[in-house]
């Protein structure tokens, strides 16, 4: 191995996701909101918390030197030749009401580019893992997609959107209804990293979602790559992992297990959403006689 291989680094990530996924799994029964966020619907667990620094101390014991951008704790992006990208737990809310749609992801980059990447799903025990250029695995084995030649009209796609209290979900409805008329159907499971890899493993044609970061897309991205499949932005461009609106993390991603779902959904994504319906306007006049 040479030492731009990437091995030790991917080791790290799958024992620390695989150490995370197993706290997780065996907390579920005793979950506690450490804290919110951007609003009541955004929350953190003390899951979350020690999760993260189970991450965090398994990178540092190896990787002392590296720069972190992980959501509890480091949220800013560090302009660093190595970086870890770290969520503790994609799929919080599941993971607070009893769910088992969550998991642990981990990715290292080097000179921006994501070398090497681990998704754990703690409650299938499933590890998804991936190297640049070495291909994707799951539990170790290589990773062989699930008819790789699908349609979209026979494809489940996966997306997500917007929690904030009060948030405009008129253009992701609008979106949504308009993959579900092609679709076999649209499926919102709450879990990005989640999704991607099971693009990845082909039971998903294609997963979507705006307004992510990077933590919830850089590990699984890699994965879907690796397996065969397709990553771009919502018009079809290369994703860039670290793109902000103002000074805040926010990325749109589109996942597909093929070139012909891609290319389809990024006709259907790109387009720009139409006006968002009025209620009907009546004179003062008539209002006044009823």
């Amino acid at each position: 191995m040479t030492k731009t291989s990437y091995s030790d680094e991917l080791q790290v990530a799958i024992e620390a996701a695989r150490q995370a996924g197993a706290y997780l799994r065996e907390s579920r029964s005793h979950v506690d909101i450490a804290r919110t966020k951007s609003g009541a619907k955004d929350y953190a667990t003390h899951q979350d918390q020690e999760s993260e620094r189970i991450v965090l101390n398994e990178i540092e014991k190896r990787f002392p030197s590296d720069a972190v951008l992980a959501e509890e704790s480091r949220p800013t992006h560090h302009d660093a030749e190595r970086l870890w990208i770290v969520d503790p737990l994609d799929g919080t809310r599941n993971y607070a009401n009893g769910l088992t749609h969550f998991a642990v992801s981990i990715a290292f980059c080097h000179a921006g580019q994501v070398q090497a990447a681990a998704v754990y799903v703690p409650c299938d025990e499933e590890m998804f893992h991936a190297r640049r250029h070495h291909g994707a695995r799951l539990n170790g084995a290589p990773l062989r997609m699930q008819t790789p030649s699908k349609s979209l009209e026979a494809s489940l796609v996966a997306t997500g959107f917007s929690y904030d209290q009060g948030a405009d979900l008129h253009p992701h409805i609008e979106i949504f209804e308009q993959v579900m008329n092609v679709a076999t159907d649209v499926l919102r499971f709450g879990s990005a990293a989640t999704d991607l890899c099971y693009v990845a493993a082909g039971r998903f044609g294609a997963y979507y979602e705006s307004g992510l970061k990077p933590w919830d897309v850089a590990a699984a991205a890699l994965i879907v790559q690796e397996a065969g499949g397709i990553v771009s932005d919502l018009c079809g461009a290369p994703l860039d992992l670290f793109a902000k609106r103002g000074t805040t993390f926010r990325l749109n991603a589109l996942a597909a297990k093929n070139t012909d779902i891609h290319g389809r959904l990024v006709e259907l994504l790109g387009r720009p959403p139409a006006a968002k319906p009025t209620p009907p306007s009546y004179p003062t006049s008539l209002l006044d006689n009823t």
